[in-house]
This record gives structure tokens, C-alpha cells and sequence, in this order.
């Protein structure tokens, strides 16, 4: 990971010199801040060696709820909790599915991302919900000693949190081992299943946390956000250490990861490239690191003990 860092401030570095101004480097931040509390929930999601490809429609939808519920004269700080209470029940849903149905979430969460969008679109009429309370704004536009406030007070302090439930709590530690060896997991006691509907619960939690911080930096909520966040979401985490099988990786290595995805998009856009073109590279690096991953993983497999 550290590599990867390095050859790209390089790379832009050399190419393009200009971004590493103060307001360049905020830029990148409020780049990498939504899609890095997204890739938080899917590392979870990951670790347990499954996949969540609804991120995009829970951040979409959560993100339209609560601005619907704004219009109806809720105020907006209760607005913002059933906002993100939706993300999580949709995450829920996930959960259920994969574990009462046995469902491959791949195939679940395939499924509810056309549900959940589609549903984004129906109960908006496909048009973008605006004029939101200003002081709700400040949450994506503000700034605190000059810093913006989704990245010092909400970003920083929920990887400070996952980072120490990854790290250092019960659950952390059969998240891993139930990645690892689902059977060897519930043979120690470990209720493997409830271990599911958790990490997908918290990936619909924080999609939502996203989408919130999203409607307030644009000022209003649009029912086709997150479309890339899926892809970007996943690359993220491969790319910050995580094995798409499931049992390794962390959520500071996925906040790294964030910090080179948000350097790539932002030197790229800097560069005026087209976004078609930036889209592409994301895949790119997705496919690259898979490859190198499987065959570092067949390597030490082979090495003689």
C-alpha cells in the first residue's frame, strides 16, 4: 500500500505540480471523504469474504429520505438520524437475505442495487429534492481552523472508531476468524450469522452517513448519486489490503487506499481527462490488485516451510 501511495503523489507530483496547494489538497479530501466512509463499511463487509454491491443505492436512497422527510417539516437533525436508521434497515434487508436464504450476497446485493435505486427514482420522480436548511449545509460545506468539517468531525472520528472495533474488540476478532474459516468459526461458538447481518447493517449505516454528507456539499439530495461507489468502493478496499476472500485487512489501510483513489480522480480531473477515461482507470487498478493479490497468495502457498 505504502508503495502504491508513493508511485502516485510521484507520478502527479511530476505531472502535475499544482495540486499540492491548500485548496488542492481539501479538494482531494472532500473527494476521498464520502467514497472513504463508504469503503469503511465495505472492508467490513469484505472481511467476512463477502461482497456488497448496494452501497451506491444506500447512499441514494437514505440520502433522498432524509431530504423528503426535511419537506415534510421534520427537523432536520431527526431528518438526518431516520436517514441513516433507512441505511441501515437497508442494510438489514441485505443481511437477512444472505443469511435466512443463504443467498450469495454477491446475488443479493446485485439485486437490491437496482431495488434500492430504482426505488430512489420512483419516490422522487426521478428529480434532485433541494432547498435544505442552511445549517444543515455546514456539514458539507463548512470548515473548522480551515478544514472541512466531514473530515475532521465526521470522517477522522468514525475511523478512529471502526479502527478500534476491527482492532481491539470481540467483534473485531470474529470478524476475522468467520472470513477466515466460517466453519472453524462456528465450531469455536461464534454466531456466524449474526456476524453477517452486522457487517452489512453497518455498511448501509455508514452508505447513509455518506449520502447525508453528500445532499448537504451539493445542497440537495439526488436519487442517481453513488452510481460509481459500488466499483470504487471495492477497489478501494482490495487496494488497501484486504483479500476480496475474505479473513485479512484493515480500515487504515482502506483509509490509505482512499487517499490514493482521491489523488488519482482529482490529478486526473486537474488534467481535464475525460471522466469516461478516469472511470476506466478505477477498474484498472481494481483488476491489477486482484491479480497481484491471487498471485502473491499462490506464491506463498507454494514456498517451502
Amino acid at each position: 500500500m505504502a508503495n502504491h501511495a508513493a508511485a502516485t503523489v510521484a507520478v502527479f507530483s511530476i505531472t502535475s505540480p499544482g495540486i499540492w496547494t491548500l485548496n488542492g489538497i481539501f479538494s482531494m479530501a472532500l473527494l476521498g471523504v464520502e467514497i472513504g466512509i463508504i469503503a469503511l463499511g465495505q472492508t467490513f463487509v469484505i472481511n467476512t469474504g463477502a461482497i456488497d454491491l448496494s452501497v451506491g443505492g444506500m447512499y441514494a436512497l437514505s440520502q433522498v429520505a432524509m431530504a423528503l422527510l426535511i419537506h415534510t417539516g421534520l427537523p432536520w437533525p431527526l431528518a438526518v438520524a431516520a436517514g441513516i436508521l433507512v441505511g441501515t434497515l437497508l442494510g438489514a434487508i441485505n443481511g437477512l437475505a444472505v443469511v435466512v436464504f443463504a443467498v450469495p450476497a454477491i446475488i443479493v446485493t446485485l439485486a437490491t442495487m437496482f431495488a434500492y435505486q430504482g426505488l430512489a427514482l420512483v419516490v422522487t420522480g426521478g428529480v434532485n429534492v433541494s432547498n435544505l436548511p442552511e445549517s444543515f449545509l455546514w456539514f458539507g460545506q463548512g470548515t473548522l481552523f480551515d478544514i472541512p468539517v466531514q473530515l475532521l468531525l465526521i470522517y477522522l472520528p468514525l475511523l478512529i472508531v471502526f479502527g478500534w472495533i476491527q482492532h481491539r474488540s470481540r467483534f473485531g476478532r470474529e470478524l476475522y476468524l468467520a472470513g477466515t474459516n466460517s466453519l472453524a468459526a462456528r465450531l469455536s461458538g461464534i454466531r456466524v450469522d449474526r456476524v453477517y447481518l452486522r457487517v452489512f447493517m453497518i455498511a448501509g449505516g455508514l452508505s447513509a452517513v455518506a449520502g447525508v454528507i453528500d445532499a448537504a456539499r451539493l445542497s440537495n439530495a439526488r436519487p442517481d448519486a453513488g452510481m460509481s461507489a459500488n466499483l470504487v468502493s471495492i477497489t478501494i478496499v482490495v487496494l488497501g489490503g484486504s483479500s476480496i476472500f475474505g479473513g485479512t485487512g484493515s480500515v487504515l489501510g482502506t483509509a490509505a487506499a482512499t487517499l490514493v483513489i482521491a489523488l488519482v480522480e482529482y490529478g486526473l480531473s486537474f488534467n481535464n481527462v475525460n471522466t469516461i477515461y478516469q472511470s476506466g482507470m478505477v477498474g484498472v487498478i481494481l483488476i491489477g490488485t486482484v491479480i497481484v493479490q491471487n498471485v502473491l497468495q499462490r506464491y506463498g502457498r507454494r514456498r517451502p516451510t
